[in-house]
């Protein structure tokens, strides 16, 4: 899937918009401005950089100038199309010009370092998030100077902040190029909806009208990872939100997800999350 280009506020140096929708926009794109998207209503996958995860509602992240991302919906969530199933909230920051205007003041050594974190996407969570949500939601409501007061509150707690993780790898660049194609789009919406069926590479490699030993060079060097990781990810992502749940054995969730046996299933969630789904569950019945 071939992020694209957004163009947000040009002449703003923070933005904020509200999406009420049926579902969030499957489009992977980046854009200059700096995100923190507050997820209020909707569930699903998202992917941001080479990061591939869950999202649920009530989750807030900060993501970085030019790192693509997109929110994709589960199907649970499209099952009457007159229904406003995904709701969010987004601050859009100019890292450039707020370090511009910043710069007038003194020095902005952390609001650098801020933008330079966010560039790997920064999963916000304990009071800091509670707080941030809270300043989102005032200035919403404000105008004037008392609106540039709580962002610049929000971008002071940003700042300072230890409660988050990063979540793209260290290494990670954005390789997409504007005149790419739309190919990966396809790519990309075909392995969210389909991970936990059996998926093969010449029939990716079709999607993308390529043949697969060119498709495979084109995926890694896009996503950093291979098609096998890739599909692998979104499938243990899964798992570890089914076992959140008592429902299903252990069994059940590894075919759920795609897996045609239960040691493939164990092996490829211990190379994953680093412990056993058996463990993983337990630890979650403990907290």
């Amino acid at each position: 899937m071939k992020p694209f280009a957004a163009l947000i506020a040009p002449e703003s140096i923070f933005f904020i918009r509200e999406i009420k929708s049926h579902h969030f926009s499957s489009e992977f794109h980046f854009h200059e401005e700096c995100q923190l998207a507050y997820i209020i209503k909707g569930s699903g996958k998202r992917v941001i950089g080479d990061s591939v995860a869950n999202f649920d509602k009530n989750e807030l992240v900060f993501i970085g100038s030019n790192v693509p991302h997109v929110w994709y919906n589960t199907g649970e969530n499209k099952t009457d199309d007159k229904a406003i199933n995904s709701v969010s909230l987004s601050l859009f920051i100019s890292p450039k010009k707020i370090s511009e205007h910043l710069a007038a003041f003194g020095p902005a050594q952390k609001v650098e370092q801020l933008f330079q974190k966010a560039q790997r996407g920064m999963y916000i969570h304990g009071k800091s998030k509670s707080k941030l949500v809270s300043l989102l939601n005032k200035a919403v409501k404000q105008d004037g100077i008392k609106h540039i007061i709580t962002l610049l509150e929000i971008i002071q707690l940003l700042s300072t902040t230890r409660e988050y993780e990063l979540l793209a790898s260290s290494g990670y660049t954005n390789n997409f190029d504007y005149s790419e194609n739309e190919r990966m789009n396809n790519v990309y919406g075909f392995l969210m909806k389909h991970f936990n069926q059996e998926i093969s590479l010449s029939e990716v490699a079709a999607i993308a009208a390529m043949t697969p030993n060119a498709f495979c060079r084109y995926f890694k060097s896009r996503t950093q990872k291979s098609l096998i990781q890739f599909v692998n990810e979104i499938r243990i992502g899964h798992a570890c939100k089914l076992l959140n749940s008592k429902k299903l054995s252990i069994t059940q969730i590894a075919y759920e997800c795609g897996y045609n046996n239960l040691s493939n299933f164990n092996r490829f969630f211990k190379l994953i999350k680093k412990t056993t789904p058996r463990q993983y569950r337990k630890e979650i019945e403990l907290n």
